[in-house]
């Protein structure tokens, strides 16, 4: 990415072929079942530099979002939109996602439209809420990513690519005499990390014992975080590499016991 504002951060801007727009609809359900999630949407010159230009729109659906000036964290180091709401459940599972750009004229543009990723539940990832470390651990999969292989190719060449991703990780908690969580620590070996790539149907995998024998031997609790990232392509007039995408996160957590 480029540093620096672009100029046409201000002054006039009619012509949607010098932008290039980037939207991403998140969600994220934690362990406990409670979610957050976010719509921002990013706007840059042919050079890569970020157009932040307060007489431009994006729209969602109809609703503007919001010009943020930008923060420090990973997604928010540079100016962007936002969808501003009040309610940590208004981005929707199975919900089409209709996208704008209006001009500093007032023209309005079709950006593209994106479907989110249905819930997930424990049909799709059933996992035990403790596990012995003296056994291997088997993980069994459905339906994360839907459809078949002719569906993934029809999809491919409507310009929508999907991938599924679950990372294990090894974690060491420390509760309270309420049984509140108040510190934990991942492991620093990238030995003590398994990532899965998860494509349609049906799968499986096999942790095996010597995995909770080492690297890190003192932990209780393994981390499951299973990310779902859908991506379209959108097209003219916009510059090439804008795009629509979807993420979709869900975490989990199996307590490890003697």
């Amino acid at each position: 990415m480029c540093c620096g504002t672009s100029d046409q951060s201000t002054g006039p801007l009619t012509d949607p072929a010098q932008l290039q727009v980037n939207v991403v609809v998140h969600r994220r359900v934690f362990e406990d079942g409670s979610s957050s999630h976010f719509i921002k949407g990013y706007v840059k010159d042919a050079m890569g530099k970020t157009i932040a230009n307060p007489a431009i729109q994006l729209r969602v659906n109809g609703q503007a979002l919001r010009l943020n000036g930008g923060s420090t964290n990973y997604y928010g180091a540079f100016p962007y939109y936002e969808l501003v709401t009040k309610s940590d459940t208004a981005i929707q599972s199975n919900k089409m996602y209709t996208f704008t750009v209006v001009m500093t004229d007032g023209t309005e543009h079709l950006l593209g439209r994106i479907e989110t990723q249905p819930d997930l539940d424990a049909s799709h990832l059933a996992l035990p809420a403790a596990h012995s470390r003296s056994q291997p651990l088997l993980l069994r999969w459905r339906d994360i990513e839907s459809g078949n292989s002719w569906l993934s190719f029809w999809k491919r060449w409507q310009s929508e690519t999907s991938y599924n991703e679950l990372l294990v990780s090894k974690i060491s908690e420390r509760k309270d005499k309420w049984g509140h969580r108040v510190k934990e620590d991942g492991s620093s070996n990238q030995a003590d990390y398994i990532t899965l790539i998860i494509g349609s149907g049906g799968g499986s995998h096999m942790i095996p014992l010597s995995y909770f024998e080492g690297p890190q031997t003192r932990f209780n609790a393994l981390s499951l975080m299973l990310n779902s990232t859908k991506t379209v392509d959108v097209s003219r007039p916009f510059l090439k590499g804008s795009s629509l995408s979807s993420e979709r996160t869900r975490l989990y957590r199996i307590e490890l016991v003697e």
